[in-house]
């Protein structure tokens, strides 16, 4: 599957229900409606993953990365709460367990893309009444970034080939309905990549992923080129 594959099923779902209606469904006003909510869903699918598409695109073209400290528990605060209604509206708990005190030397544009994807995939994949915690860790080499959730879970056989582009788990993962373009995750992984980072991802069917994002350790105002990582 590739990029050109997976524009053309917005298209052709736009383009269909369209034409539908210019040749007459649109008198019949349930049908209408019914027809304009679809055409507006894969309106918004095909302008995200035209989005995802160009940032893969920008990613491979070499970025310089500007570091700049940064308190990262307020950080995480503040980006979690654009997640509040969607959090409400599935029953879950989000826990900041970061410390007040941690502060890292980062590019806040690759984080917060970071950050947004995986909280994303944990509200996504998990279950009624489920937790998401985010957590910080850290050693001589590299800090740490820990998104836990309490989801359905990730099956062994998926997990190496989960950064792949386009790529969909098996039914049963799929099963929960979520929108999404399929690059999201491949996004995280070329986005670490590009800073000379890692990220590693432990699963358990039926209670939960574990999804761990290693920075390097840099000094405030460095900066690095993708293309030479």
């Amino acid at each position: 599957r590739n990029a050109s594959h997976e524009l053309k099923t917005p298209i052709t779902a736009i383009s269909g229900f369209t034409k539908t209606l210019l040749s007459g469904a649109m008198d019949d006003k349930k049908s209408l409606v019914e027809f304009l909510k679809i055409i507006d869903q894969q309106s918004d699918q095909l302008a995200s993953l035209v989005q995802d598409v160009l940032t893969i695109s920008h990613i491979q073209n070499g970025t310089n990365y500007v570091y700049k400290p940064l308190a990262l528990h307020d950080f995480v605060n503040s980006e979690l709460k654009s997640y509040d209604s969607m959090l409400a509206n599935n029953h879950l708990t989000i826990h900041n367990q970061i410390s007040e005190h941690v502060e890292v030397n980062t590019d806040t544009t690759i984080l917060t893309r970071i950050l947004r994807n995986l909280v994303s995939n944990a509200i996504k994949y998990n279950q009624p009444n489920g937790e998401i915690t985010i957590s910080y860790d850290d050693n001589d080499s590299y800090w740490q970034l820990i998104v836990s959730d309490t989801g359905i879970g990730i099956a062994q056989k998926d997990i190496s080939r989960l950064f792949e582009r386009f790529y969909r788990a098996d039914d049963s993962r799929t099963k929960q309905k979520v929108s999404g373009t399929g690059l999201g995750l491949s996004i995280v992984k070329e986005m670490v990549d590009a800073i000379g980072g890692t990220i590693h991802v432990k699963s358990q069917r039926g209670v939960g992923s574990t999804f761990t994002v290693e920075f390097p350790l840099v000094d405030e105002d460095s900066q690095t080129d993708s293309e030479n990582q």
